[in-house]
Order: structure tokens, then C-alpha cells, then sequence
């Protein structure tokens, strides 16, 4: 009896809700050569680890670079701002002193005035030309439908041109070349069954009249859609006429402020050298009024206010020496260069290969076994669900085992009844021999823990597999063989046949 106990299947069946993978494949490899490689599948745990460290360490250092690159844009956003500062400042200086000077405030009295009547008609603008647009494309829609029926009109009254042509031409052959007395034999089928001048005739004048029928269909879409045209056009006119209108008024402004900007700087060029070197830098679009131009720098002062830079990163006294970050970059750089053998990602394509293809076959054997052991567990109400899964520490792979009960409540094995467990453990231990390619599955109870070797739930068990496996095409070929040790079978199995054997 010895012979056939499985030291391993009793190890995994003392906890069967979390069966650890690596005992599975031993139990695989035992029963098949062909799954001597199949414990390369766990080496995939290896790969996992190794690269977890390296990727690890690459997003110390990509952290690192980022860190260094968000400082770097916040010293270049905080050179703008101070820059921005300093042309405003110069603007708020440039428009006090020429709004105090009398012989320009006419000038940028007139600015304001245009400017503010720019910024009206452009938000006028945005309100007029959506529904102008709106109207517009039913418009050219419209338009678009007639040209479509002037074109087919166009075409059917062609081709009803065509059919009156050929009846014309067949009535010259039959007047002008044809003698009187054959000409009743030309209303008779020839012997090729083709039709007769008179059919023809007919057939034609059919086509032409079916013409002439779809012209004057269309005829009257077309003058339906002419009349939605009509009454369309004079609503469409108005929209077109005030849009067309303001954007001539906002063009002619756009020129006056261009003029006016150009007269300034003319004025500001020949009666004052003070600032002259400041006027291109400054945009003189209207000269903003001083409240304008202050609430932009007390914007630009809140948000140079709240920055934080790193001190490590650049110098407050000089902010646009950048060469504290630079060599912040290049330790960063050295540093990779030094580490590269710990942060590159080497790889044995045919080992990762062989791993990939072993883990495989792995998760198709424990879909199989978990399968198989579905065909069963439905005789007492029950379903298995096996989930693959990583402990906690990452080094090990376990199947997780659930079972499903009437279809609705899930349970854990250890919430089984004792027959229930007893009608798992031998399914699961036979659905993992069915992946042999053996025509004999060979159990006996000497593989089971005493506490599962009750007689009476082994044999109720075989008593409700063994119909399945007369009935399965798949499992028909097998010859299931049961050793049993110290158990005592009082009522027969149907197709079971006993053979006793005594010690001697």
C-alpha cells in the first residue's frame, strides 16, 4: 500500500484553502516526465524581484531628476516674473508722465475710448456670428439641394432627349429604307427573339414618359425647397448685413488704434528722449490707465510672493544664474553613469522565454484541474473557484481555493461538512491524474489523512462519479482503479468490480 500513497497530496490536503503551487508542480512531475521543466514556471518570481529593485532604484532617480527639473522651471517661471515686473513698472511710468503731458491726452484719451468701443463690438461680434453661421449653413444647405435637383432635371431631361432620338431614328429606317411590303414584317419577333420596331418604340416612349414623371417630382421638391428659400433669405439678409457691418466697424478701429499708436510714438520721439529706449518694449496698445497696469503688478508681486525654490537651487541675489541647478544636473548625470549596472534592465530573451512559456502550462493545468473538478462538484451543489496568487512577502505562489454552494453563497473548504470535503479531496486528487496521458487513475485512501478516511462518504463519492465518467466522451477512456486499505464496502457499486486481497 505504501506504493501508492502520495506523501505530497497528504501535505496539501492538511490546508486546502491556500495550496502552495510549488507542491502542485512536485505532484505534476511526479505523475509526467513531460513536467520535469514546469518548476522553471516559479522562477518568474526571481525575474519580479530583481526587477522590482532596479525599477525601484530608476524612480529614486527619476524622482531626483524631476525634483531638479520642477526647481529649474521654477526659477526660470520666477526670471519671468521679475522681468514682467520690470516692463510693467516701466509702463506705469511711462503712461503716469505722458498722461500728465496735455498735448498727448487727446491722443490717449482717444485710445481709450477706441478701445473700449473695440472690445464691445468684438463681444457683439461673438453673439451675431453664431447665429449668423447658423443661418449661413441652412442657406448654403438649401442651395446645395436645388443645384442637386437642377442637376438631375438636367439629366433625366437628356436622357428623355436620348429616347425621343432613338424612336426618331427607328421611324426614318422604317420610312426611308425599308420597301412597303416588308414593312408589316418588321413588326414581327425575328428568330432570335429580338424585339420588333414597334416594341422598341413603345419601350422607349415607356423610359421617356418614367423620365418626364421623375422630372416633375423633382420639379416640385425643387419648388417646395425654392419657397423655404424664400421665405428664409430675408431673415438670413438682416444677419448678414450686421455682421458684415461690425466687422467693418472693428477693422476700421483695429487701423484707427494702429494709427494712433504710430502718431504717439511719432510724438513721443520728437518731443522726448527720456523713455525712448523703452517704447518698443512696451505694447502702446491705449496706454493703460495706472490702476490697470498696478493690479498686473500687484499679481505678478502675489504670485513671485508664494513661489518656494529650494535655496539649494539657485542664489536669490543673482536668479538668473542657473549654474546651482546646472551642477545639480550633472552630479544627477555622474551619478547615473556610476550606477548603470544597477538601473539597466539585462535579459536572457531564452530563459525569460522558457519561464514564460513554463508558466503557461502551469496556469493551463490549474485551469484543467479546476475544470475537471467543476464536472463533479455540481453532484453535491457545490463549485470551485482557484485564484493565483502571491504571499505576502512575494516569494511564494499559492492557488487560492473558494467554493460556491447552490449556486449564490461562497465558503472556504474549512466551511464544508465532512462529506463535502471527503467528495473534494478525491475529485481533486483524480482531476490532477487526469492530466496523464495514462488510460489507468489509480486512488486510494491511503493518500487521504485519517480524518477524511470515513468509508461510507469515499464510497457515496465513487457512487456519483463514476456516471460521469461513463457518460463524458473525454473521461469514457479511463479506467479509474481504487485501492482500499482497512475499509469495509457493505452495499455494492454498480460497475465496480471488487477484487479482495488478504495479507498473507
Amino acid at each position: 500500500m505504501t506504493k501508492y500513497k502520495n506523501e505530497l497530496f497528504l501535505v496539501i490536503s492538511e490546508n486546502l484553502n491556500i495550496v502552495p503551487v510549488e507542491k502542485y508542480v512536485k505532484i505534476l512531475q511526479e505523475e509526467s516526465k513531460e513536467n520535469n521543466k514546469l518548476i522553471n514556471a516559479l522562477k518568474i518570481l526571481d525575474y519580479i524581484h530583481e526587477y522590482r529593485k532596479i525599477i525601484s532604484k530608476n524612480l529614486s532617480i527619476s524622482s531626483q531628476y524631476n525634483e531638479i527639473v520642477q526647481n529649474l522651471i521654477l526659477i526660470l517661471r520666477y526670471n519671468y516674473l521679475l522681468n514682467q515686473k520690470e516692463g510693467l513698472l516701466k509702463e506705469l511710468e511711462i503712461s503716469e508722465y505722458y498722461r500728465k503731458s496735455s498735448n498727448k491726452k487727446a491722443i490717449i484719451d482717444l485710445f481709450e475710448k477706441l478701445n473700449e468701443s473695440l472690445a464691445i463690438n468684438k463681444n457683439k461680434l461673438k453673439f451675431i456670428e453664431e447665429d449668423y453661421f447658423q443661418w449661413k449653413n441652412q442657406i448654403d444647405q438649401i442651395k446645395t439641394t436645388i443645384n442637386e435637383y437642377n442637376l438631375k432635371i438636367q439629366e433625366l431631361t437628356e436622357q428623355k432627349k436620348q429616347y425621343f432620338n432613338q424612336i426618331n431614328k427607328i421611324t426614318r429606317e422604317m420610312a426611308e429604307d425599308i420597301p412597303e411590303t416588308t414593312k408589316e414584317a418588321l413588326n414581327v419577333k425575328n428568330s432570335n427573339n429580338k424585339l420588333t420596331n414597334s416594341e422598341k418604340i413603345k419601350n422607349f416612349q415607356k423610359k421617356a414618359k418614367e423620365s418626364q414623371f421623375e422630372i416633375n417630382k423633382i420639379k416640385s421638391k425643387k419648388s417646395q425647397t425654392l419657397s423655404k428659400l424664400d421665405d428664409l433669405n430675408p431673415i438670413f439678409e438682416v444677419y448678414q448685413k450686421d455682421y458684415h457691418k461690425i466687422i467693418e466697424i472693428i477693422k476700421n478701429e483695429e487701423n484707427r488704434i494702429n494709427d494712433l499708436k504710430s502718431e504717439l510714438k511719432k510724438k513721443i520721439g520728437d518731443e522726448e528722449n527720456i523713455f525712448s529706449q523703452d517704447l518698443d518694449s512696451i505694447d502702446l496698445k491705449s496706454l493703460r490707465t495706472s490702476q490697470e497696469i498696478k493690479n498686473d503688478i500687484e499679481k505678478t508681486n502675489s504670485e513671485l510672493n508664494h513661489m518656494s525654490i529650494p535655496k539649494n537651487s539657485y542664489n536669490p541675489q543673482k536668479a538668473n544664474d542657473l549654474s546651482l541647478i546646472i551642477q545639480q544636473l550633472n552630479e544627477l548625470d555622474e551619478n547615473i553613469k556610476n550606477h548603470e549596472p544597477d538601473i539597466l534592465i539585462t535579459i536572457n530573451e531564452k530563459e525569460i522565454t522558457n519561464c514564460i512559456e513554463q508558466f503557461t502550462k502551469l496556469e493551463n493545468s490549474i485551469n484543467f484541474t479546476e475544470s475537471m473538478i467543476n464536472k463533479f462538484l455540481p453532484e453535491i451543489n457545490l463549485l470551485t473557484q482557484f485564484k493565483f496568487i502571491i504571499s505576502d512577502d512575494n516569494n511564494n505562489f499559492f492557488i487560492n481555493i473558494k467554493f460556491i454552494r447552490n449556486n449564490k453563497k461562497k465558503v472556504e473548504f474549512d466551511e464544508l461538512t465532512t462529506p463535502e470535503k471527503i467528495f473534494f479531496i478525491i475529485v481533486f486528487y483524480i482531476s490532477i491524474k487526469l492530466q496523464t496521458k495514462s488510460e489507468n487513475i489509480i486512488f486510494s485512501n491511503v493518500s487521504v489523512l485519517s480524518q477524511y478516511n470515513k468509508a461510507g462518504s469515499i464510497f457515496r463519492t465513487i457512487r456519483k462519479i463514476l456516471p460521469i465518467f461513463k457518460i463524458d466522451d473525454n473521461l469514457s477512456r479511463v479506467n479509474l482503479i481504487f485501492i482500499f486499505s482497512n475499509l469495509e464496502l457493505k452495499k455494492e457499486i454498480k460497475n465496480l468490480n471488487i477484487k479482495t486481497i488478504q495479507e498473507s
